[in-house]
């Protein structure tokens, strides 16, 4: 079952056997090495070999060069078989470098002189047990045989470059992602296995597949399918020491002791375990240079889980029973948590699970996850019914939704949901729905059946949550109507609301009116951070949105700042702050800034379970269109299609063909441009705010393109109803831009001139370069060739400055591959190309202030170039150039 993890691999063994003849397989016990040559053996049509090493073949020297002598006289006894050759080893001592190089070549020679009837395949697993001299010979031969028709294939533990063995055609095998290890427990349980059960089989495999296998084996039914807390740490397989056996081997007596009282909790409080000995501090060394044991703060644990499973499973009864009083007795007083751990062992009371789930929570805030898991299951194995329990676990999942942990925040929902309390059933499934849609981005159905009305009755508070909860996930999937009828029908139970539910529903009304372009409620609200105190994470990110949406940028990245310095809020809310500041550099027109900032999201979201995948998806499609690399957005575009069709988010989907068409609008595709954004159209038919998905101006500039000049029309006067309602700066450059693009060729250069002397500093210097690049597309199409380079060239520069070089590099093309100019005159000739600009305009009239503006430079910058066209052409005023140029060689026809 380990090889469906490991196909690429066993693909890239089979290409270097038929290339080479030879491969090895590097990689520690567990990592799939042995079942990659079982595979190839189950696959070999010809003969198959086996070697059988042992682990003491290196007694003396060629002890295991004739080990592989011995299996391969099957094939030629006679060669095989030397009584010479088997002399000349017995009485080589291995020590004589030159020796033993004679001798490869002699076995070197003999197996490139074999005559086979069919491939044969020659299997030797653990090469690196060998005595050194058999090591010697075998890696000399496996890098020489090419083209032989016996082939091996060699496995072995991880090799240094100074091996004898290093430089064979070979395999690294890495340790397994938790994605992929997760994915392979699934198919091994069939999908049986319960939330949080996988993980942990997961963790404790510590990237081996062979282990998890054998993790998952052990597991008894009750556990792998969530009826019973799990027994932590997890029961391995027997042989599962050979797979750290090289961090493992050589350690002194005390650091192993010290090793298995450190395998008793999930975390050990360095003072405790050590105390003031020096020894125990030199045995902590130890472990600790061999990458076995790490620090976290004032504590330490094992680096890896499947070490402490295997100590612990080494260790019998009575040997914990002793460590877990000696532990809790000096944690007393100083680490209340391990000491209700410790003491939980032998002197555990009906008050111990209720204590026990209290800590989890508590660790779990601080950011130790994985120990407040282990606590918690301790407690749910004690005594899951226990009175307050339901109480306890819901602040558990709480906890670890922050922390992102969403398979574990399901698994103890689960069990809360099961309470017999109507207030904390309720409290489960509010969080439940959070969870999912976190994972999901889903909401379920019409939720008419989410509450009744003897649990109105029973617990207002519990569902006027709930309802919050519920319009809180429409509101972040815009849909606008559906989250305001929830807030609406949970503030009808105002009167029960907390003051969380009274703040949640605070700030999802400013949320939904920044949604309709009234930002006023948003700024209030910032401007009271400061004197309000304490605010939950969750109101800080609807602000932050909000704000984002009706452009208070700094604003917004401010109430993110305090969402990231809140303390330990968690991963979760890190990652979907991170998502929002990629969101404001784009909407900035930063593009440098908003590239990395999604690098950077896609690493913190690589984990078993992403947190707002919808918004990942789109940044990351976005950020490979705007590098220009549309063929590997194929990919994402269709993993964001699939995921919105099945969470049915429409405005997710509109989103995706917005980018889509303004990627095709930009490399000159206009009527694909229009297929998509018409699409976005048909999505986006209920958002009235045209500065939410911002698709309007780029379909009107797609239709003109496209010769639909009336369709154009109406929907600029669309736009403009749309902007009244919902006023913004953006909407209101990019309406400028689209009633430009309406206006005959006669009055286009003043439109030009005002819309860009317009621009604020504060104003997109992108959505600048963009409206530069679509008035030079429009001079182009007049004939003004020389001004549409020159706009070009300024949209490249623009676009270079911000970050944008797909565009930088378009916009530059553009300039390069406009129409050649007919041959100038020899006064021309004399001008650089700047100042030629110029006099052009000053042939058609326009004043100094006028070109300045036309031309986007300033005032002095034009006087300077006229001053040195005078003093080139000899001439000194406007009149007298005029005059020297109609003398001489006419300006070419524009």
């Amino acid at each position: 079952m380990t090889m469906q993890i490991r196909l690429a691999e066993l693909e890239q063994m089979r290409t270097l056997l038929e290339r080479h003849s030879a491969v090895a397989v590097i990689g520690p016990p567990g990592m799939g090495g042995d079942e990659m040559l079982a595979a190839l053996e189950a696959e070999a049509e010809g003969p198959v070999i086996r070697v059988p090493i042992g682990q003491a073949e290196d007694a003396r020297p060629y002890s295991g060069l004739e080990i592989i002598f011995s299996a391969l006289r099957a094939l030629e006894p006679t060669s095989f078989g030397s009584v010479l050759l088997d002399s000349r080893l017995r009485q080589d001592s291995g020590e004589n470098m030159a020796a033993a190089l004679t001798i490869a070549d002699e076995v070197t020679s003999l197996i490139a002189g074999l005559v086979l009837e069919h491939p044969t395949l020659a299997i030797v697993p653990d090469a690196d047990v060998m005595d050194r001299p058999s090591q010697l010979v075998l890696g000399h031969l496996l890098r020489r045989i090419a083209g032989s028709r016996l082939r091996f294939a060699v496995s072995t533990g991880e090799l240094n470059p100074s091996s004898l063995l290093a430089g064979m055609p070979s395999i690294e095998l890495k340790r397994v992602s938790e994605r992929r290890m997760a994915d392979l427990a699934d198919r091994l349980t069939g999908g049986r296995t319960a939330a949080g059960v996988a993980a942990t089989a997961v963790r404790t495999a510590s990237g081996r597949p062979a282990a998890l296998c054998g993790i998952i084996e052990r597991l008894p039914r009750n556990q792998l399918e969530g009826d019973q807390a799990l027994d932590l740490p997890l029961r391995v397989e027997p042989n599962a020491e050979d797979m750290v056996k090289t961090a493992m081997n050589g350690l002194s007596e005390g650091a192993e002791e010290l090793l298995d009282l450190m395998s008793l909790a999930p975390l050990s409080p360095r003072p405790v375990v050590l105390g003031a000995s020096q020894d125990s501090w030199e045995w902590f060394s130890e472990l600790e240079s061999r990458g076995v044991v790490e620090r976290d703060g004032t504590f330490s644990r094992c680096s890896e889980e499947l070490i402490r499973a295997i100590r612990y499973g080494q260790s019998t009864a009575d040997a914990r029973l002793s460590g877990h009083m000696l532990l809790a007795q000096h944690c007393e007083g100083l680490y209340p948590e391990l000491h209700h751990w410790h003491r939980s062992f032998f002197e555990a009371t009906d008050d111990t699970p209720l204590t026990l789930f209290d800590d989890a929570c508590h660790l779990v805030q601080e950011g130790m996850v994985w120990a407040g898991i282990e606590f918690a299951e301790r407690a749910l194995g004690l005594g899951p019914d226990a009175e307050g329990t339901s109480t306890l676990l819901n602040d558990l999942a709480e906890a670890l939704l922050d922390r992102g942990q969403i398979t574990f925040a399901l698994r103890y929902l689960d069990h809360a949901s099961r309470s017999g309390s109507v207030k904390e059933m309720l409290r489960a499934r509010a969080l439940r729905i959070w969870a999912e849609f976190l994972t999901h981005q889903s909401v379920p159905l019409r939720l008419r059946n989410q509450w009744s009305s003897s649990e109105i009755a029973e617990a207002p508070m519990e569902v006027a949550q709930l309802q919050l909860v519920l319009g809180l996930c429409h509101a972040l999937r815009r849909e606008t109507a559906e989250a305001q009828e929830l807030l609406e029908t949970a503030c009808s139970l105002g009167a029960h609301f907390d003051r969380r539910s009274r703040e949640l529903s605070r700030f999802l009304g400013i949320l939904l009116d920044c949604g309709r372009g009234l930002r006023e409620s948003a700024i209030a609200a910032f401007q009271r951070l400061d004197a309000t105190g304490e605010v939950d994470p969750i109101s800080l990110l609807l602000l932050s949105r909000g704000l984002m949406m009706t452009e208070e940028y700094d604003s917004a990245l401010a109430t993110l700042d305090c969402l990231d310095d809140g303390g330990g809020r968690g991963e979760a809310w890190d990652i979907q702050s991170l998502y929002v500041r990629a969101e404001i550099a784009i909407r900035r027109g930063d593009i440098g800034l908003a590239i990395a900032l999604i690098d950077k999201c896609a690493s913190a979201g690589d984990s078993e379970q992403m947190i707002r995948r919808d918004r990942l998806l789109l940044l990351r499609c976005w950020r490979l269109l705007a590098q220009g690399r549309a063929s590997d957005a194929e990919v994402v575009e269709s993993e964001l299609t699939a995921h919105a069709m099945a969470s049915q988010n429409r405005s997710l989907l509109a989103e995706l063909n917005a980018l889509q068409g303004n990627y095709l609008l930009r490399v000159g595709l206009p009527a694909e441009a229009v297929r998509h954004l018409h699409r976005c159209e048909e999505l986006a038919s209920n958002e009235l705010n045209p500065n939410i998905i911002r698709y309007e101006p780029d379909l009107i500039e797609a239709l003109l393109a496209t010769g639909r000049r009336e369709h154009a029309g109406m929907l600029v006067q669309v736009f403009h109803g749309k902007v009244e309602r919902a006023p913004s700066r953006w909407a209101e450059l990019a309406l400028e831009r689209s009633r430009f693009l309406l206006l005959p060729a006669e009055g286009r250069l003043e439109a030009m001139g005002r819309l860009l002397g317009s621009w604020r500093p504060e104003d997109s210097q992108f959505e600048k370069g963009v409206t530069l690049l679509v008035m030079a597309r429009k001079l182009a199409e007049s004939g003004a060739d020389a001004a549409a380079a020159e706009r070009s060239r300024l949209a490249a520069g623009i676009f270079r400055e911000v970050g944008s070089d797909h565009l930088a590099a378009a916009a530059r093309l553009e300039s390069v591959d406009a129409p050649e100019q007919p041959a100038r005159s020899s006064l021309l000739d004399l001008l650089t190309p700047d100042e030629r600009e110029v006099v052009g305009l000053v042939r058609e009239g326009l004043k100094n202030r006028e070109i300045a503006g036309q031309i986007f430079v300033s005032l002095r910058t034009v006087e300077l170039r006229l001053t040195s066209v005078y003093r080139k052409l000899d001439v000194s005023s406007r009149t007298e150039l005029i005059a020297r140029l109609t003398r001489g060689s006419e300006l070419p026809a524009a």
